[in-house]
């Protein structure tokens, strides 16, 4: 098990705003954790010194009530 840190980013070049950990078996794994944590912030996901994933930060979708 590895422990990963989820950096929560003001903008795209920063400040980091926020932080959660995240254990994982692998990077893989640890992708994907932190993919469902994807919202209106950019984020980076880190183990260690190494930044493995950048993720864009994504507008919320409309809901439209018929």
């Amino acid at each position: 098990m590895s422990y990963y840190r989820l950096l929560f980013m003001k903008s795209p070049d920063g400040p980091v705003i926020g932080s959660e950990e995240i254990a994982a078996r692998d990077d893989l794994e640890a992708v994907h954790l932190a993919s469902e944590r994807i919202g209106p912030r950019p984020l980076e996901l880190w183990c260690d010194k190494r930044k493995i994933k950048r993720f864009q930060a994504v507008e919320a979708q409309p809901s439209f009530a018929f």
